[in-house]
C-alpha cells in the first residue's frame, strides 16, 4: 500500500484527490503549504510527495529542494496548471520525478503514483530523517 503526501493550497482539489486516493486504497496525508508538508515529513514516512507548483509563500519547487536534501530517494511529482518551460527544465535538472498538468484525469494520477513508487524502498522500511 502506497503512502502519499499531497500538497496543494486548493482545498477543493485536495478533497477530490483525497477521495480518489482513498477509494483506491492509497494511504495519504494532506498539506496545504510547503511548511505544513515539512511538518508531515518530519513525523511520517511516505513513498511519494505530490505537490502543486504555485502556492502562497514557498513554491512546490522550493519544497522539492528541501525534500531532495533530506529524503533523496523520495519520488516527487510537481503539478501545475501553468508551468513555464524554464521552470520545468530547472525542476527536471534538479531531479523531480514527474509532472502533472492541471487539469488532469484521476486515472493519470493513479498511473503516476504506481510508476513513481514501483522502484523505491517502501516508506515503512525507511527510518525518518533526523
Amino acid at each position: 500500500m502506497h503512502r502519499v503526501l499531497l500538497v496543494d493550497d486548493d482545498e477543493d482539489l485536495l478533497f477530490i484527490i483525497g477521495e480518489y486516493l482513498d477509494s483506491n486504497g492509497i494511504v495519504f496525508h494532506l498539506a496545504d503549504s510547503a511548511a505544513h508538508a515539512r511538518k508531515r515529513l518530519a513525523h511520517f514516512n511516505y513513498d511519494l510527495v505530490i505537490s502543486d507548483f504555485h502556492m502562497p509563500g514557498e513554491s512546490g519547487l522550493d519544497l522539492f529542494r528541501w525534500v531532495s536534501e533530506r529524503y533523496p530517494e523520495l519520488p516527487f511529482i510537481l503539478m501545475s496548471g501553468n508551468l513555464e518551460t524554464r521552470l520545468r527544465r530547472e525542476a527536471i535538472s534538479m531531479g523531480v520525478s514527474s509532472f502533472m498538468e492541471k487539469p488532469f484525469e484521476l486515472r493519470e494520477l493513479k498511473r503516476l503514483i504506481n510508476n513513481s513508487t514501483r522502484c523505491v524502498i517502501r516508506a515503512d522500511e525507511r527510518a525518518p530523517a533526523a
